[in-house]
């Protein structure tokens, strides 16, 4: 329907302004084998977030990342 409205609850875990654009940064405990696992299971999360920066605070999100403390290392998206 597309009168339907739908909302998404979620928090951003860090988000700041640098050079006019935004970072976005999101930790994740999973216990994966890889980046590419964790990218994969949190892809759709983050360009939710993403839209969401963009279209509240009008500026563009020039870098998504994830921190991945059971890795222990940062996975861009």
């Amino acid at each position: 329907d597309a009168k339907e409205e739908v909302l998404i609850q979620g928090i951003i875990d860090c988000a700041f302004e640098e050079a006019g654009s935004m970072i976005l940064l999101d930790y994740k405990t999973d216990r994966v084998t890889n980046g590419e696992e964790l990218a994969d299971r949190y892809r759709d999360q983050l360009d939710l977030y993403r839209v969401a920066l963009e279209e509240t605070l009008g500026l563009p999100v020039r870098e998504v990342s994830l921190w991945s403390f059971h890795l222990g290392e940062e996975v861009r998206l």
